[in-house]
């Protein structure tokens, strides 16, 4: 065998060789790396609870650091239902300085009030209200306009509850150039405050009261004008029962069911407080998903 053949054959099998060793495959083990799972949820699923709540409460998702935190604590917690409720309340109520936010509760009011611009104004931004506010003509116009603007800080502050903000939110220009007219404006007042049409019995007495300033009586109040419909409809039992509606969908995409409600509408009617409605929701393992 010729020298050339026998170089050939060696550089071939260093060639072999190499390729050998070099395309190995190799197991690389990193300790804690498997995804832990607490009270039988795993660390996924943990996380994107997190999430939902962050951004059901204050419209965003959590910063990175803010996640694990917050996994952290769900975890050392054994995800009881105390360690979702602190988390709950830290996001309604935490006034501690947040960059971007402000505060935990500045950006929860401030959630709240734009979900109910949603619900009522479509959306309406904050340069549409400035600009009817600019135009308009009659005092009290003026007045239901700052009041929708001032909503968000008044709730925050505690001076109004959450049905206070939706009874300013269909109570104004906006609202009125959305839903020309007294028939448009009694059934559109009832879909978005009670999430249900008015009877013909409501209807009729909520018409005669706003269009003619009529006597009339809704839901066992007596009012005769606009501004007394609006008070009558947005504090009533019926309302609250509205409000229960609007956050089970809101935060489970569902309705409640009768059994819920009735669970819950009593000591609402008496305490008045959102915040503790999204609680009652937001601990349990139908919204967390686990």
């Amino acid at each position: 065998m010729s020298a050339f053949i026998r170089s050939t054959k060696i550089l071939g099998g260093i060639v072999i060789l190499f390729f050998t060793i070099t395309c190995k495959k190799e197991t690389i083990h990193v300790s804690d790396n498997d995804a832990p799972i607490i009270n039988n949820v795993p660390a996924i699923k943990i996380e994107n609870y997190i999430n939902r709540i962050f951004i059901d409460l204050i419209g965003r998702e959590p910063l990175y650091t803010e996640m694990e935190l917050e996994l952290e604590a769900l975890k050392n917690g054994n995800l009881s239902d105390e360690s979702r409720l602190i988390l709950i309340e830290k996001l309604q109520t935490n006034t501690d300085f947040i960059e971007g936010d402000s505060s935990y509760k500045q950006a929860y009011n401030q959630h709240l009030y734009n979900l109910a611009k949603i619900r009522c104004l479509e959306g309406a931004s904050e340069s549409t209200i400035y600009q009817k506010l600019s135009s308009a003509n009659d005092p009290g116009d003026s007045i239901r306009l700052k009041l929708v603007l001032s909503s968000r800080k008044d709730l925050q502050n505690g001076l109004i509850n959450y049905n206070e903000v939706f009874g300013r939110m269909i109570y104004n220009l906006v609202y009125d150039e959305i839903n020309m007219n007294t028939f448009n404006f009694v059934n559109a007042t009832f879909d978005n405050l009670l999430w249900r049409f008015p009877t013909n019995a409501e209807f009729q007495e909520g018409y005669n009261m706003v269009e003619y300033n009529n006597s009339a009586t809704l839901f066992g109040q007596i009012g005769q004008n606009k501004t007394e419909y609006v008070n009558i409809i947005s504090n009533s039992r019926e309302m609250y029962e509205g409000m229960i509606i609007w956050a089970f969908r809101q935060l489970l995409a569902r309705p409640p069911t009768t059994e819920e409600t009735a669970a819950l509408l009593e000591d609402f009617i008496n305490h008045k407080d959102i915040k503790i409605i999204q609680q009652h929701i937001i601990v349990t393992d139908e919204y967390a998903n686990f």
